[in-house]
């Protein structure tokens, strides 16, 4: 089985972090309500990795901080 480690979380979280900032990007004459719905998803999607990722690098002293393997809002 699959074990998710830190450093494929961090992968996971910069890749959430990048489909948000493309759809946030988006002109809004180019969104459509699956775009909203999507960001939406995706938002959620990375809090939840947010906790994940602050879980694991409290026992992987390895892992950067969380907000320098995202970009700021």
């Amino acid at each position: 089985m699959f074990e998710l480690q830190g450093r494929h979380l961090a992968l996971l979280i910069q890749a959430v972090d990048e489909a948000i900032h493309r759809l946030r990007n988006l002109p809004d004459e180019r969104m459509v309500p699956e775009d909203q719905v999507r960001l939406v998803e995706l938002e959620n999607l990375a809090e939840g990795l947010e906790e994940l990722y602050e879980t694991a690098s409290a026992t992987q002293s390895s892992l950067l901080p969380y907000e320098k393997i995202v970009r700021p809002d």
